[in-house]
Formats: structure tokens, sequence, C-alpha cells
């Protein structure tokens, strides 16, 4: 395992590197995307799908939806396709005006919010929260880094699960997307500390990396 993942690094990594840090396009099923450059792609990357995949087994319906940090925006946009009452943020003013651009295209309503974590999301109670966030330890150093990078200690978790029991109610579902990669006990200790806890609902290996959908609930 740990040889496939280096002949990732020196084979793979490069040219998909090259790939994403310029702007292209992307098509799933009946919805088409401008990906900006350096934004997670889901043509390279599986969290994107794997974690749309299990939103889309969820009654959406008028169901009030929001997708924190949401990047590509596929989960949004595909959520707002089967009539869901969406809200997608991220804290790339770059990113959000592609999202808006890429829900005119797609002929959906998206209420859309340049916002760190939830600064400025008004206080509300959602259906679903879906959530795809960055676990390596480690500070950015640009606004690229900031979907890769939690902070050398887990800042962004600290902030998430501090933030996030304004946003929810005894009915609304939280899901998460981690890998095996990431120090899963040390994000479990944050959220325990803010009253959280995760129950593992799925696991699926991609290549050479587990990753697992998380159900996060309010103790």
């Amino acid at each position: 395992m740990q040889l496939l993942k280096k002949i990732f690094a020196v084979t793979l990594q490069p040219v998909i590197a090259k790939r994403i840090y310029r702007t292209s396009y992307y098509k799933w099923e009946d919805i088409t995307l401008r990906i900006p450059a350096g934004v997670f792609h889901p043509k390279y990357f599986f969290s994107t799908k794997y974690l749309l995949q299990h939103v889309l087994q969820l009654p959406l319906e008028n169901k009030k939806v929001f997708e924190l940090g949401a990047g590509n925006g596929l989960l949004s946009i595909a959520c707002a396709k089967r009539n869901a009452i969406v809200t997608s943020s991220d804290i790339s003013k770059r990113v959000i005006d592609a999202l808006q651009e890429n829900a005119q295209t797609n002929q959906v309503k998206i209420s859309t919010v340049e916002s760190d974590l939830f600064d400025v999301i008004p206080k509300q109670h959602f259906d679903i929260i879906a959530i795809n966030p960055p676990y390596y330890p480690k500070d950015a150093k640009n606004e690229l880094e900031k979907a890769w990078y939690c902070g050398e200690n887990f800042e962004y978790f600290e902030k998430l699960f501090f933030q996030l029991g304004e946003y929810v109610n005894a009915t609304s579902k939280i899901l998460m997307v981690l890998s095996e990669d990431c120090n899963l006990e040390r994000i479990f200790s944050i959220a325990a500390r803010n009253h959280f806890n995760f129950t593992q609902i799925h696991t699926r290996k991609f290549y050479w990396e587990r990753n697992y959908i998380f159900e996060i609930k309010r103790q």
C-alpha cells in the first residue's frame, strides 16, 4: 500500500497538479461545471462524488441543504436540481463567483456566501449539512492551500465544531467525508469536546486510499 502511494506521488501527482492549476470544465450526468484553477477537481479526487452519492440518498425536496466549503460546487448543484433549498459557502471569492456562474449555467438557484466556515452565515437550522474538509495538519500559506490544510493544530476543526451547534437541530443530518490519511482520532476528540459524535456509515477504498462517510450528531 505504501509502495502504491509512493508510485502515485512520483508519477501521477505532478500530472494532476499541472492539470488542476488551470481552469477546466467537467461534466457529471446533466451538470456542466467550470472549475477554476486550483480548485478541488472531482475528476481527479474521489471524495466529492463519494460524499454526493450519500447525500443523494437522502430526501432532498424542499430540504435546507448547506454545503460548507463548496469548492467545485457539484454537490450543491446536484442537490438544487433535486429541488433542495441550497446554501453554499466558500472562503474564496473566486470560487463563489464560479459557483454562481455554474448555477446559472445549470439553471438552478443557489444561495452563495463567501465565508470562513460559519463566520457570516445567518443563524438558522439546516436539514442537511455536507462537509468535505481539509484535514492535513499544516498551516496554509495561501488561499489554494486552504482546501488541503486544516492548520498545524487542527484549527479548522476546532472552529468548525465550536460553531456547528448553532446551525443544527435534533433532526439535522451532518455528513462528512474523511480519509485514512488524516488523524481521525484527533478530529473525533475535537468533536467530542464540543459535544458531537461521529458514526461511520460507509467506507470505500479508492485505489491506494480508504475513504469514510461519517454521520455527525450532537450529543
